[in-house]
């Protein structure tokens, strides 16, 4: 009996830091209230990228979509990174989801979905650690290095 062989291609791991732009944070919020009190969530953020060293990567801006039951959320969407890397042009966009229990709980999954520039072809996804305000990415390969 012969058998395939499978390769697992070995993700590498990266964390990438979110920070607010809190000069310019909101981009818009087209969210109201429905008639039941839930909120229909329509807004974008603006977050600034950074490498564990600090280095600034570029910003992202965060289109998030769903419906708030004040006890809980489930939230969608997209992002897209634009690099501020000269030597790195790009963009890398990527699909969210959130979640949020109503406890102090918020879950984000990120699926990257395609890269453009010095980005074309990186594959991926990751995880928002709430607790250190990042991105924790496994990636193909380390864009930033």
């Amino acid at each position: 009996m012969i058998l395939p062989t499978v390769s697992a291609k070995r993700k590498t791991f990266v964390r990438v830091y979110t920070v607010p732009d809190f000069a310019d944070f909101v981009q818009y919020d087209n969210s109201f209230v429905l008639e039941n009190g839930h909120i229909k969530v329509d807004v974008c953020y603006k977050f600034f990228w950074n490498a564990e060293d600090g280095t600034s990567l570029g910003y992202a801006l965060q289109y998030v979509n769903g419906v708030d039951k004040g006890d809980q959320a489930m939230l969608h969407g997209y992002g897209i990174f634009y690099s501020e890397l000269l030597s790195k042009p790009g963009t890398i966009t990527y699909k969210i989801g959130n979640n949020y229990d109503g406890d102090g709980f918020w879950a984000a999954r990120l699926s990257l979905v395609e890269g453009s520039g010095y980005f074309e072809g990186l594959k991926g996804q990751g995880d928002l650690n709430f607790d250190l305000f990042a991105f924790e990415f496994y990636l193909d390969y380390d864009p930033w290095l």
